[in-house]
């Protein structure tokens, strides 16, 4: 039986009151001096809804922020508390993940095991545009509400927006949750009988409910306006809303108000639901995908030419030559690892872990050997090199080069007398080889944190802890990596839900590694890697591979460097780790599967569309629990390299062995960590959502894949890129 506790109360409000006042007070006390701007209509963009996705207040529109924007934000309006991320993949899609908390209902139907916790909800909302806004017609899109969720706001609609100067008027046709009150006769029955009946059930969630979409045999009309102030961008927004009205008796009017005000960061809302709910709402909001955030103050190393006398020198000798180059490109953060000097071609190959852009560290590589190398040297070629393999080799004609960095050419000339082309692993016979002082120890020292939203014990379970990275380099490819934790704050004991799954528990068994694994021995894997032939790069790894498995294995990739796909597979024979995470392996996990082992592989295949900016992957093969399947891996990446992704798992588990959420599913992005500063790097923030921690279609996770190694350097890529060249 469903619970409801009505917690409404006067301190609730006044809260609320106080907030929405203080947030009127910080924008208005924005600037101290009154300015003329103030008072003309800033455009900010479109707005955010309750839901998290572009709209008014309850209701969607059809507008649409730029690609590659994201937000983050939450809303407030009794009993629902919503926390979502939306994203903007594509200037005609929007996809929001949503987490809702439901105030006036229980985590579930027994209280002993809910406790104080509220019900949670977990669901993903996609819009996609049909149709721009012209001068004749309104710009127009199609959304689909809870997508794979447990139905409970699950709903679809039809919308139109369309700007009157600085009204924007909204109206659109809702299905599902969205059909709650003025219904009329759903128009799609005319088409087929499939649509009258919706099964509007609610419960494991998880799978796409096909047959319910634009289906029912009501639908209710929805509406608003989106009126521009003329001042400092705030916005009166009022709307028509018609959704869960039902469900919802202490709405006594579904016409919504509230003021919305913000900039180019910062959203935030103010308002009232029906006549005595108040709402506001927060978002932290970016353009992640045209440009840095912060502008760049990193340039080329400055260098003074060396004197006539040194010419000669450099000229004659050219051991002094070859060291003088390497020396100052380890100014740079730019690594030798061989020089040549072949008639009129300087070849050098360097590594680096600065750039992501090749180009970049190719042009710098240039700068330095041709303010050093003698005249003669009218070709310079820079083969870049990633975990110990050559991956990639760009030809520059040197006189091009001079013009473009004293402003008396272009990237146009550089690129016309250029050859990128596959590598031809010049460092084994190059004449020049730095010395190296193997075994070669790195060690990295950073706090870190893991996060767990959401669950019934609480609302917010994590760990602050120390992480200790090390590697030893015994020699070119062959290296013994290690990630150590030490836990300085974790509250991950109060996790007190056991996995009732009735596969080997290979991941659903998480919370025990979190509450025994506190200090733990993250990883510790011994890789070997190489290329064997031209195209082709193979790796070995043995050891503690992830928190959860050890064992040993392998993956060979083949990627024609002129090409946009590539085929790979690995495989590995892997044990399960004991619970504290050291070096013992599990005996019998919380199932009963006693020292569970499992041989797991894929065959993948990857796809690039170089114009579309889309990565696609498909791995089929075995999963940790046995299963058999496929992984389909979708992303976006931007000029910026910011990347936008999903993934989804379909396996022979069915719906009901896999558990709620029916198969494995989720969303990330990564984010340069160089967007934030001002300094170059490679570094990236990676966000994952997956809803549910599941057995069904599990990877094995595989740090240092070969598709990671060779990125950012095929020929498409540095074609992509070469405009960073002369940076």
């Amino acid at each position: 039986m469903t619970r409801y506790f009505f917690l409404i109360t006067v301190n609730r409000v006044s809260f609320l009151l106080k907030l929405a006042l203080s947030l009127i007070a910080i924008s208005l006390a924005h600037s101290v001096n009154a300015s003329i701007e103030d008072y003309f209509v800033k455009d900010v963009g479109p707005t955010s809804s309750r839901y998290g996705g572009i709209g008014l207040i309850e209701v969607p529109t059809a507008r649409f922020v730029k690609e590659g924007n994201l937000r983050l934000g939450i809303t407030s309006s009794w009993p629902y508390e919503v926390t979502a991320l939306t994203a903007t993949p594509f200037k005609w899609m929007e996809a929001t993940y949503r987490y809702t908390e439901i105030k006036n209902q229980l985590y579930s139907n027994i209280p002993s095991f809910s406790g104080n916790q509220t019900l949670k909800d977990k669901g993903f909302d996609f819009r996609f545009k049909l149709l721009n806004e012209s001068n004749y017609f309104p710009e127009l899109a199609v959304g689909l509400r809870d997508l794979a969720g447990t139905g409970l706001f699950a709903g679809e609609y039809l919308v139109a927006t369309k700007r009157f100067w600085d009204l924007d008027i909204t109206a659109g046709l809702g299905w599902g949750s969205l059909a709650g009150k003025t219904t009329f006769s759903n128009p799609l029955i005319r088409l087929g009988d499939n649509f009258k009946t919706r099964t509007g059930l609610y419960g494991r969630g998880g799978e796409f409910s096909y047959d319910d979409w634009f289906s029912g045999d009501k639908v209710s009309l929805f509406g608003g306006i989106e009126y521009s102030l003329p001042f400092r961008g705030w916005r009166l927004k009022v709307d028509y809303d018609t959704s869960n009205l039902a469900l919802e008796p202490w709405v006594s009017s579904p016409i919504n108000y509230s003021l919305t005000g913000g900039n180019d960061i910062l959203e935030y809302s103010v308002g009232v639901k029906g006549d005595r709910t108040f709402s506001f709402s927060f978002f932290m909001k970016g353009d992640f995908g045209t440009g840095p955030l912060i502008p760049k103050l990193d340039p080329p190393t400055k260098l003074t030419p060396p004197s006539e006398k040194d010419k000669n020198r450099l000229f004659q000798d050219r051991e002094i030559l070859f060291t003088s180059i390497n020396a100052n490109l380890a100014v740079g953060k730019i690594y030798t690892q061989g020089i040549s000097l072949n008639g009129d071609e300087l070849i050098i190959t360097i590594n680096q872990g600065k750039f992501r852009s090749q180009p970049r560290a190719i042009g710098r590589t240039i700068r330095v050997v041709t303010l050093l190398a003698p005249e003669n040297v009218k070709y310079v070629t820079v083969n870049t090199m990633n975990a110990d393999i050559e991956i990639s080799s760009t030809t520059v004609r040197r006189n091009d080069f001079n013009n473009l960095i004293n402003y008396q050419g272009s990237v146009a000339e550089v690129y016309r007398h250029s050859t990128i082309q596959s590598p031809r692993q010049h460092w084994r016979t190059s004449e020049f080889k730095p010395t190296v002082n193997y075994p070669e120890v790195r060690t990295n020292i950073a706090p870190a944190v893991k996060n767990m939203i959401g669950g019934p014990e609480a609302f917010y379970l994590g760990q602050l802890w120390v992480r200790i990275n090390n590697s030893i380099k015994f020699r070119r490819g062959l290296e013994l990596s290690t990630v150590v934790g030490l836990n300085i704050w974790q509250n991950f004991n109060l996790l007190k839900t056991p996995s009732e799954s009735v596969l080997p528990h290979v991941r659903s068994d998480i919370q025990e590694y979190l509450k025994e694994g506190k200090n733990n021995i993250m990883r510790m894997k011994l890789d070997y890697i190489f290329s064997p032939y031209k195209d082709i790069y193979a790796r070995f790894d043995i050891g503690l591979l992830e928190e959860m498995f050890g064992g040993l294995g392998g993956e060979v990739l083949y990627r024609p460097y002129s090409k946009t796909w590539a085929v790979g597979f690995s495989t590995h024979k892997v044990r399960q780790r004991d619970y504290k995470q050291k070096f013992g392996f599990l005996k019998r996990d919380k199932g009963g599967f006693e020292k569970y082992q499992v041989e797991t592989g894929h065959l993948s295949v990857y796809k690039e569309f170089p114009r579309e900016k889309v990565i696609a992957q498909l791995m089929m093969g075995k999963f940790l629990a046995g299963d058999k399947g496929a992984t389909l891996d979708v992303s976006r990446r931007f000029d910026t390299g910011l990347r936008l992704g999903f993934f989804v798992t379909r396996t022979n588990v069915s719906a009901e062995e896999f558990g709620e959420g029916s198969f494995d599913k989720g969303i990330y992005f990564q984010i340069p960590h160089d967007m934030f500063f001002t300094n170059y790097s490679t570094g990236q923030v990676y966000f994952g959502i997956h809803p549910m921690t599941r057995d069904g279609g599990a990877l094995l996770v595989q740090h240092h894949s070969l598709y990671s190694i060779t990125g950012n350097t095929a020929k498409y890529e540095i074609e992509r890129d070469f405009y960073d060249i002369g940076d």
